[in-house]
C-alpha cells in the first residue's frame, strides 16, 4: 500500500537505530531544589534527563519532547502533613525541520517563554536545565515545612495509539471524522507505536527538599 511506504520506513529507521544507539549520560537525571528559609520561593531545575536516551534523534524524528513540572510546598503537622500551595509549568523542545534548529520554549498557564533556539542540541538540552524559580506562596513564620517536586518527561502523547489500531482493523471513522485524514491518523499512530517500542514513555522523577523552619 503506497500509503503505508513513508510511515512505516519511518518506523523501520527508528527501530534499527533503538538497536545501535548508545546513551551518553553525563549523570543521573536528577531534579535541584534550592531552598532554604531566607532564600524562598525555591529554585528549581531538572539535571540530565535528555542525556538519559539519545532525544536528539527522536526530535529529529519528529517527536517534540516535554517535561512536566509540579512543585509543591507543604507544611509539617502532628498528624499529617499538609499542602499549601502548588506550581505547575512545561518545558517544550521540539526540531524545526526547515530552520534546521531546536526550539525551546517554557510554558506556564497561558504564558510562553521562549528559552532560545539552537543549532546544537547540546545547547538546546542546556537550556531545558535553567533553573525556574516558581510562584509558591510562604507557609506562615515558625512552620515547618518543605517543597516537594516532581518532573514527568516523554517524547509523545500515547493517545493516537487506539486510532492507529481501529485504522489497521478497518475501523477508521472516529480518525477520519471531520478534517482528519487517514494518512494524517495513520501516520501519527506509527509514530506513537514507534515512540513506544523506543522506551519513550512517560519518565516520573521526584525530589523532595529538607525541612525547614519558616
Amino acid at each position: 500500500m503506497p500509503l503505508l511506504r513513508p510511515v512505516l520506513s519511518l518506523l523501520v529507521a527508528l527501530l534499527l537505530f533503538s538497536r545501535s544507539a548508545v546513551a551518553h549520560a553525563q549523570g543521573g537525571p536528577s531534579i535541584d531544589i534550592r531552598v532554604t528559609a531566607q532564600s524562598y520561593p525555591p529554585l528549581i531545575a531538572v539535571r540530565n534527563v535528555l542525556t538519559e536516551k539519545d532525544y536528539d534523534e527522536l526530535l529529529r524524528n519528529g517527536f517534540p519532547v516535554r517535561m512536566h513540572m509540579r512543585a509543591e510546598i507543604w507544611t509539617v503537622g502532628r498528624y499529617f502533613d499538609d499542602i499549601r500551595g502548588r506550581a505547575e509549568w512545561d518545558v517544550i523542545v521540539q526540531y524545526n525541520v526547515v530552520e534546521k534548529s531546536y526550539e525551546v520554549a517554557r510554558l506556564v498557564g497561558d504564558r510562553v517563554t521562549t528559552l532560545g533556539s539552537y543549532a546544537l542540541f547540546a545547547d538546546a538540552r542546556a537550556a531545558t536545565e535553567l533553573a525556574y524559580l516558581p510562584t509558591l506562596r510562604a507557609p506562615k513564620r515558625g512552620q515547618k515545612g518543605y517543597v516537594l517536586v516532581q518532573a514527568d518527561v516523554q517524547a509523545l502523547e500515547v493517545s493516537d495509539l487506539d486510532e492507529l489500531e481501529r485504522w489497521l482493523r478497518g475501523e477508521a471513522q472516529p480518525a477520519v471524522r471531520g478534517k482528519r485524514s487517514p494518512a494524517s491518523a495513520l501516520t501519527r499512530g506509527v509514530r506513537t507505536l514507534a515512540s513506544r517500542i523506543l522506551g519513550a514513555e512517560t519518565r516520573t522523577l521526584e525530589a523532595r527538599s529538607a525541612t525547614l523552619v519558616f
